[in-house]
């Protein structure tokens, strides 16, 4: 059996048939922007922090030691041990400073005796008033030796200046000390802290008292401690060539063990200020010019700028850029110059 040919409204009837059944949602959709994430440009100091290592100690050390020198009989405190004010830390044998003691005293007595003595005499015409001025001088000054035997003796013991803590003995019992000579470490309590560092000349003459830090310690990685420029050496330490600076710190209730090492990030606070960029801004680089993208509307834009330095996780600028500026972070390895993105959070 032969088919005959459909009649041509047919076909076009049946096509359009087709064409209307399917749903609009078919058509393939647009590919969005690529999302990114920005950043505004910050200002910042337009000196690098100058970066240094220094040794934790107590604000408010106190050398103490005997005004004489002996024999340390005994020393009452370990090291680590709270003290109360005036309390007795060490002593030293006492012998000779009795001995010293009892001689000057009896000199005292015989010089106030010789001087009665000179009066009576005196009043009966024996001596001449010349010799007992001459006694009545070398009575004073035997009661000057006796006052200064007597303060010596006092400080055959070591008292605590102030409540605190013992930080380190320096000297040990039954060991020979001279006058002056350092036995005992203390520190006032609640003092604070200070971080004591040796800056070269590069250094010191970009800071200024009051410049803000931020300090770590091995013992605490996890914490960064804000500090503050206390006292800044306005000479070389002959031996080191380099300048005494104390950083004092912001520890709160926290205790921090004395010696410890603590590495210190310092910034100036100069006038001049430069642009910092996040260093995830950054798409490549050679350590002295780098690209990044900032947003233009919704284009990405590619730009080359020249590092100063590198300061944490952001990237001091040679010149700034303008403000009000942002630049991508997220996703700016991906683009390309003048591509259309879509800003997320």
């Amino acid at each position: 059996m032969r088919l005959k040919p459909l009649p041509v409204f047919l076909c076009l009837a049946a096509s359009l048939a087709l064409s209307a059944c399917r749903h609009p949602d078919a058509e393939e959709a647009k590919p969005l922007p690529r999302a990114v994430q920005v950043a505004p440009v910050e200002t910042g100091p337009a000196l690098a922090p100058v970066v240094a290592s220094g040794v934790l100690a107590a604000r408010d050390e106190a050398r103490l030691a005997f005004k004489i020198g002996g024999v340390i009989a005994k020393i009452h405190v370990r090291a680590g041990e709270r003290v109360k004010k005036d309390q007795l830390l060490a002593e030293i044998e006492a012998t000779e400073a009795d001995a010293g003691l009892a001689q000057a005293q009896a000199a005292r007595d015989k010089a106030q005796r010789d001087l009665k003595r000179g009066q009576r005499l005196y009043r009966d015409n024996v001596v001449t008033r010349e010799q007992v001025e001459d006694l009545g001088t070398a009575a004073k000054i035997a009661q000057a030796q006796f006052d200064a035997a007597r303060y010596n003796h006092g400080y055959a013991q070591i008292l605590a200046p102030a409540d605190g803590v013992v930080l380190r003995r320096l000297a040990e019992e039954r060991e020979l000390v001279a006058a002056g000579q350092p036995v005992l470490v203390s520190s006032r309590t609640q003092s604070g802290y200070v971080l004591r560092l040796g800056l070269p000349d590069r250094d010191i003459v970009k800071l200024k008292l009051g410049d803000p830090a931020q300090v770590q310690f091995d013992a605490f990685p996890q914490q960064r401690f804000t500090a503050t420029i206390a006292e800044l050496g306005g000479s070389a330490d002959p031996r080191s060539g380099t300048f005494p600076v104390e950083l004092a710190i912001e520890a709160g209730e926290q205790t921090l063990p004395s010696g410890l090492i603590g590495r210190a990030s310092i910034e100036s606070r100069s006038e001049a200020r430069r642009s910092y960029v996040p260093l995830t801004a950054l798409v490549s680089g050679d350590g002295r010019q780098a690209q990044l993208f900032v947003l233009d509307g919704t284009r990405a834009r590619q730009q080359t700028v020249n590092v100063a330095f590198l300061n944490g996780e952001r990237v001091a600028l040679q010149d700034a850029l303008p403000a009000g500026t942002r630049v991508i972070t997220d996703g700016a390895a991906f683009l390309a110059d003048g591509e259309t993105v879509r800003v997320v959070q």
